[in-house]
């Protein structure tokens, strides 16, 4: 499975089924360990669409995390402050319908 890329009607109804959840995970200090990662994507395939808070003690450039998440196949819906909104279609029963 390849990276998806989201046209502008895709983001905008990611972002609308987004607004109300709340942040599922936080990155602290140890930044995308690799125990972040695969527990971001168990969650992933679980919700699909979820938030993650970045704390204040945490290390890491943005630019460093958006990479990381590239290199995982997860795609970064939007950033606003310290959370970042992440999607990524699950392998198994895939429960979000994408506009085309």
């Amino acid at each position: 499975m390849t990276l998806k890329k989201l046209n502008s009607k895709q983001r905008r109804t990611l972002k609308q089924m987004s607004h109300h959840l709340k942040p599922l995970m936080q990155m602290g200090k140890d930044g995308a360990s690799p125990a972040f990662i695969l527990e971001l994507l168990e969650q992933l395939e679980h919700h699909e669409l979820l938030k993650v808070r970045i704390l204040n003690n945490c290390e890491w450039e943005k630019e460093a995390i958006e990479q990381i998440l590239r290199d995982a196949e997860i795609t970064l819906v939007q950033k606003v402050g310290h959370i970042l909104t992440v999607y990524k279609e699950s392998e198994e029963e895939p429960v979000i319908n994408l506009p085309e």
